[in-house]
């Protein structure tokens, strides 16, 4: 959540500007995942570990699909904040491989795969280590709508505060910037 009172840094979870009644993070959500949707600085992705509890069953001992679902939009979406774009999704896709164990330590990782004029293209997994290796159990690409300026003012109006949404927009900034130098040291490391 953005507080107009502390310094602004780039974004590294999804709580770092997500209202606290979200359903993929919020701490103000009784049935919020709580997730983070962590933001890894040297890849350019988001890459957390999560653990799917009793409450979010679908067969029994495995995870309902729409959870599943859920935490793969967020991480994309939460991927395309990170380096500094403010989306809605379009459109998401999802394939299901294997059933998802609950209570067992899973991996969710999300990274963007093309940007054309005002929208962004992402893919997303969920996978189980397996030691150096890892089980692949759920893919997932999206695309997303880049929101105007003019749209975020009318949709994040909520607080009706100026200050929030100017902050927010130095939050942005910042993850924009974040995000072409990790593109430029990412393309300079494959020439080399």
């Amino acid at each position: 959540m953005i507080n107009i009172d502390t310094p602004i840094f780039p974004s590294m979870k999804g709580q770092d500007w997500h209202h606290v009644n979200c359903f993929g993070c919020g701490p103000g959500n009784q049935f919020s995942l709580r997730a983070d949707f962590t933001f890894d600085e040297k890849s350019g992705e988001v890459n957390f570990e999560y653990i799917i509890h009793k409450g979010y069953e679908g067969a029994p001992g495995y995870s309902h699909g729409g959870i599943l679902a859920t935490l793969l939009d967020e991480a994309q979406g939460c991927l395309c904040f990170h380096i500094g774009h403010v989306v809605m999704t379009e459109k998401l896709y999802i394939n299901y491989k294997k059933a998802v164990p609950l209570e067992k330590p899973i991996w969710i990782r999300a990274w963007l795969s093309a940007v054309r004029k005002r929208r962004l293209y992402t893919k997303g997994m969920i996978y189980i280590a397996n030691g150096d290796d890892f089980d692949v159990y759920v893919t997932s690409s999206a695309s997303w709508y880049i929101l105007p300026e003019r749209i975020q003012k009318r949709m994040f109006q909520h607080s009706n505060n100026d200050k929030i949404f100017q902050k927010q927009h130095q939050l942005l900034e910042l993850n924009r910037k974040r995000a072409r130098e990790i593109r430029l040291r990412l393309r300079k490391s494959k020439k080399e």
